[in-house]
């Protein structure tokens, strides 16, 4: 469930394997695809099938099912009112934060389309044998990384846990194998530790965007307010369209944001509801002016005077399009952008 929603009113609307959509409260956070030169690929998705719903991918470990899940949730009825069960699903989903609970998506996601492709039945894919698990994260062998395999395996894990249904992972001697080779045959550009951002590529990002284009404006106040600031990336912007969430992401209701000046240096402070390391206690970002091209202060408000027509309850990075319309920066978007000037 999103932070955010009413896990009360959630439980009492019935069913979470139901084939309507869940109740949910989410907030906008724009959908528009930014212009060229990003372009990003559409979602993939798995065979019809009512046991999986078209859902966020942060809501698969809950919404998603099997044979097994159903059989276990009618179980679980016999024995306590349907609101307590589904209630203690929603709050065992709470247990895992947005973001994991978007990778965990897509590792079930995957799972199933390899499932599709090989045709396998449904009642056999929960709970999903040692051989079938090997076999799984095996296919994908010299296409992703170690961690990327390791994600996905503890999403199906945790798949299987909310649906009562035993790990046939965890001592597995076969699986523990694949995953040794598939660390050996990741291609090694997977493995290679990123190199830190220094103030030379900063300035080579600077000198190459385009400042007449809205979303490059956005692109720089971040990465300017990550450099000079110390701030965290996923303290900024969103990792997906899905994730948004108000309580852990900063919007545009903190404007306008004061400037003061002594000594001839301005600056300004911003308040961000989380931090990787206060929580849900936030931090205040302080923004000095430098006399220099990557001057974060004249990045930020380079941004906002770029992009003045956005909803307060949009994130604080969303920018404009040639169309008049919003959308949000995402992790993805700001990344591909960098990287198209810093390389892989």
């Amino acid at each position: 469930m999103m932070r955010g929603a009413d896990i009360e009113a959630a439980a009492a609307a019935g069913s979470w394997h139901s084939n309507g959509s869940p109740p949910q409260v989410r907030e906008a956070a724009g959908a528009t695809r930014p212009y060229e030169p990003i372009r990003v690929p559409s979602d993939e998705s798995c065979g019809p099938s009512s046991y999986r719903p078209s859902v966020l991918a942060s809501e698969r470990v809950l919404l998603w099912t099997t044979p097994h899940g159903v059989t276990f949730q009618n179980q679980l009825e016999q024995l306590y009112p349907e609101s307590y069960v589904v209630k203690l699903f929603f709050v065992m989903a709470e247990s895992l934060d947005e973001r994991t609970r978007n990778d965990y998506g897509a590792g079930l996601l995957h799972f199933n389309q390899f499932c599709d492709r090989l045709s396998i039945p449904e009642q056999d894919r929960m709970p999903a044998s040692e051989v079938l698990l090997s076999i799984f994260i095996a296919d994908a062998a010299g296409s992703i990384s170690s961690s990327t395999a390791n994600n996905w395996l503890a999403g199906l894990r945790f798949w299987h846990v909310i649906n009562g249904a035993q790990w046939h992972g965890e001592r597995s001697e076969c699986l523990r194998h694949v995953q040794r080779g598939l660390r050996l045959l990741a291609p090694p550009n997977l493995n290679l530790q990123h190199l830190p951002i220094t103030l030379e590529s900063l300035i080579q990002l600077h000198q190459g965007l385009d400042y007449s284009n809205t979303f490059d404006t956005a692109v720089l106040a971040i990465a300017c307010l990550i450099f000079w600031c110390g701030c965290r990336l996923e303290e900024l912007i969103i990792p997906t369209f899905d994730s948004f969430d108000m309580t852990k992401h900063v919007t545009r209701s903190i404007l306008p944001i004061v400037t003061q000046e002594s000594n001839n240096v301005r600056h300004s402070t911003f308040h961000i509801p989380w931090t990787k390391t206060t929580g849900n206690n936030g931090a205040d970002i302080n923004v000095t002016s430098r006399d220099h091209l990557t001057c974060p202060h004249a990045a930020l408000f380079r941004h906002l005077e770029a992009n003045p027509n956005i909803p307060s309850h949009a994130p604080l990075f969303s920018f404009q399009t040639p169309t008049g319309a919003w959308t949000s920066m995402t992790e993805q978007w700001f990344l591909k952008r960098c990287n198209q000037f810093w390389g892989p």
